[in-house]
């Protein structure tokens, strides 16, 4: 079996991942590069499951192996698989001890006829073993199936049965909440939560009606129709000290014209002739008249135009009440709703009749003050409360409308809680019957998994007894050198290990690209063990080469090959350009690579993109590599590329794509300044300096590049996005640094990424 597809992945930095339709399968040999961060361990680590034959517990996969078989993560333990070696970081740490130099590393050996013949016993059982798995995780499957079936179901059913718009927390029920549910009740509570047919009909149609919205309170004017009525006796009956003319007194017109003629001849107006006769205006006759208005009286006139204009203010407030439509009531309240309303209108009708009469005998009194004062009227009982008794009764159905639609909803929703309760309860018999199934199940899958992982342990430490402890150690110091390129590093047999010297000292601690090394070392020599058929399985190699330097990398390379161009399917992980160099050249020398359908060629080329997003969230996938990477001996016209594409982009680009783009810029303007420079190294700053270009674009550049890019790897968002959002911009003034300082450079990338982006689109 050959794996030719990750079909579909979601785990850990791979968010969602479905295979890509325009990306060919994997072939016999497979080149996968990507920087650090884009899921390179994930996969490796996965592919040690299916090493392990472990079911994976975390996220989702499917692989396609063949082209046409699937296989879920979930079904690793018990699927047929191929043979899979794994090299990867877990590798090396089960390999090497660190509290005791070199654990015990298991080559090779003599066989032990007794014990071999024991491991051919165990599993020939073991496979038989292995049958009862599948069939006991067949079981299993059917019964989690009928009883999810079960659930949906009823969750269906009761979200039908319940869903309403005055109570919408149904519109998303499903076999969750019914599940939580049914599990929740036990015996008594189910049979409290039991209801008849006429209790579901009722709190069915409690649950369906129409809710009104609530109605204002109506507020009356403040009429006091008793303090009025005493103010108004109180004018009316005042006496006015003047001494009067006759024929004033007894004319109430003449008197009101008499006195505007007299003020027209007063003040600014002042004469000694009559402006109407144009006779003398006696001085006797003009002193008779201003005895007769003095200022008592016109006081008197000004008190009873501002109670006359107080009594017309309350007669147009009570006629402007306004009354809610009887139709906003409820129907059981309409009745009572219109009944309050007449009484309210009758009585602001018999409140504006008294205040009329009190209007009456005010202008009567401004009309002949000094007239006998009018009789007053009376103020009955009734009209002095009918009107504060009728709004308050009428407020009192509008306070009882309010009520009902307050509590409308909480009286919708537990209808609904006990209709549910009951629905739940009425299936809780059949959900224990399949839940106990499901129980059962899993509790004899459970069994027959314990006792393969007892034979599966026995067959290891039997395996792990027939094979040899210990090579001669020159044999393994050979193999080390050949590794590393050199022979500082050797070998002695001590105890039941080896020990390691370096120089003839005792080593006391290994680097990492030694730790990583001797773990790789083994690994290869394990290819060759007689339960593994390199030539029909898969070897998959992550990262063998982390901190080599470049003379020991091209002897790991060299080693690597020798005893992995034999495998049957070969997975080959790097963020190293250099090693990817040379496994890449190696691949291209392979018989029938040149062939033009990518399909027919024995290797075949990825690439690991990341991305991130503005909630420091990752997401990666797997691609086609790209031509520039494939077909150049260094990624610099590469990262040409990224920037080049992403500065010219015309569609709205989300923030999250701009993440990886600052370390991608980074690499590039450090590549292109250690070619113009190759004097200088390190920081950007001095280089820059020696560029001769606009400074504040150069300040922009190193701003964005300082603060969003790290070497390697793709940087975590913790600085301003605002920054980040300028990434575009920056790009471009990136591109007019690199043609403003080398134009024919400039010129010979673009003519690259030009004909590149031809190529792509002319051939999948």
């Amino acid at each position: 079996m050959k794996l030719t597809r990750i079909a579909k992945l979601k785990l850990r930095v791979f968010r969602d991942f479905v295979w890509p339709k325009d990306l060919h399968p994997f072939a016999r040999f497979n080149l996968i590069y990507g920087w650090n961060g884009s899921g390179k361990t994930t996969l490796a680590w996965l592919l040690s499951l299916v090493e392990k034959q472990m079911a994976l517990i975390e996220g989702e996969v499917e692989l396609e192996f063949d082209g046409t078989t699937k296989i879920k993560g979930s079904s690793f333990a018990s699927a047929g698989l191929p043979q899979i070696r794994v090299f990867n970081r877990d590798f090396v740490n089960a390999t090497l001890s660190q509290t005791s130099g070199i654990a015990p590393i298991y080559f090779l050996g003599k066989d032990s006829i007794e014990k071999q013949a024991q491991v051919d016993e165990l599993k020939k059982g073991l496979a038989e073993i292995k049958a009862e798995v599948g069939k006991a995780e067949s079981t299993k499957r059917s019964a989690e199936k009928e009883l999810d079936d079960f659930c949906v179901g009823r969750a269906k059913l009761i979200k039908e049965l319940l869903t309403t718009a005055n109570n919408p927390s149904y519109n998303n029920y499903d076999k969750r909440n019914f599940r939580r549910a049914v599990e929740a009740l036990d015996a008594q509570s189910a049979a409290a939560a039991l209801l008849t047919d006429e209790e579901k009909a009722r709190l069915r149609s409690q649950k369906d009606a129409q809710p009104k919205p609530t109605i204002d309170k109506i507020a009356a004017p403040s009429v006091d129709l008793d303090a009025l009525t005493r103010e108004v006796d109180a004018l009316v009956t005042r006496s006015v000290v003047a001494q009067t003319l006759d024929e004033l007194t007894r004319d109430a017109r003449l008197a009101k014209w008499v006195q505007e003629g007299l003020m027209l001849h007063s003040g600014e107006h002042a004469s000694d002739t009559c402006r109407f006769c144009l006779q003398p205006l006696q001085a006797w006759r003009r002193a008779a008249l201003e005895a007769h208005f003095n200022d008592a009286f016109a006081r008197f006139q000004q008190d009873l135009a501002g109670l006359f204009k107080t009594l017309e203010s309350v007669k147009r407030a009570l006629g402007s009440v306004s009354l809610p439509d009887v139709s906003r009531f409820y129907e059981t309240l309409a009745s009572d709703a219109s009944e309050a309303s007449q009484k309210v209108s009758s009585a602001c009708a018999e409140a504006q009749t008294a205040i009329e009469a009190l209007m009456a005998r005010v202008a009567a009194k401004r009309d002949q003050p000094f007239a006998p004062a009018v009789t007053a009227g009376t103020v009955s009982g009734s009209t002095r409360s009918s009107l504060a008794d009728a709004v308050a009764a009428f407020n009192a159905v509008i306070e009882e409308h309010n009520k009902i639609s307050v509590q409308f909803k909480p009286s919708v929703d537990e209808a609904c809680k006990k209709l549910e309760a009951s629905y739940v309860a009425e299936a809780r018999a059949e959900f224990a019957q399949r839940s106990d199934a499901v129980k059962t199940a899993t509790s004899a899958l459970e069994t027959v998994n314990k006792r393969y992982a007892d034979v599966r342990a026995k067959i290891d430490e039997l395996e792990r007894d027939i094979l040899q402890h210990h090579r001669a150690a020159d044999e393994l110091t050979a193999e080390l050198r050949a590794y590393l390129g050199r022979d500082e590093l050797r070998f002695e047999t001590k105890d039941t290990g080896y020990a390691l010297t370096r120089n003839g000292e005792y080593v006391q601690h290994l680097s990492e690209g030694e730790r990583t090394a001797i773990a790789f070392l083994y690994f290869l020599k394990s290819l060759q063990d007689k339960s593994f058929d390199l030539k029909n399985g898969i070897v998959v190699i992550d990262d063998p080469v982390s901190s080599l330097d470049d003379n020991a990398l091209f002897s790991a390379f060299g080693y690597m090959k020798e005893r992995t161009k034999e495998a049957g399917q070969l997975f080959i992980f790097t963020h190293s350009f250099s090693f990817f160099r040379l496994v890449k050249n190696w691949f291209h020398h392979l018989p029938g690579q040149r062939k033009k359908q990518i399909e027919s060629r024995p290797a075949r080329f990825f690439l690991l993109r990341s991305r991130r997003y503005d909630d420091g969230s990752r997401t990666s996938e797997l691609g086609n590599l790209d031509r520039l990477l494939e077909e150049h001996e260094s990624e610099y016209q590469y990262l040409f590329k990224c920037v080049y594409q992403e500065a010219n982009r015309s569609d709205v680009v989300e923030l999250e794509r701009y993440y990886g783009l600052p370390n991608v810029a980074r690499r590039l303007l450090e590549a292109f300044l250690a070619f113009r420079f190759p004097d200088m190294s390190g920081d950007l700053q001095p280089c820059l300096d020696r560029v001769a270009f606009d400074n504040a674009k150069k300040t922009r550049i190193l701003r964005l590049l300082n603060t969003y890019s790290h070497a390697g790897a793709i940087a975590d968002p913790e600085h301003d996005l605002s920054l980040l959002a300028e990434t575009q911009p920056v790009l471009r003034d990136l591109l007019e640094l690199m043609k403003a300082v080398d134009k024919d450079h400039y010129d010979g990338l673009i003519k690259i990424v030009t004909l590149s982006s031809v190529e792509e689109q002319g051939e999948p």
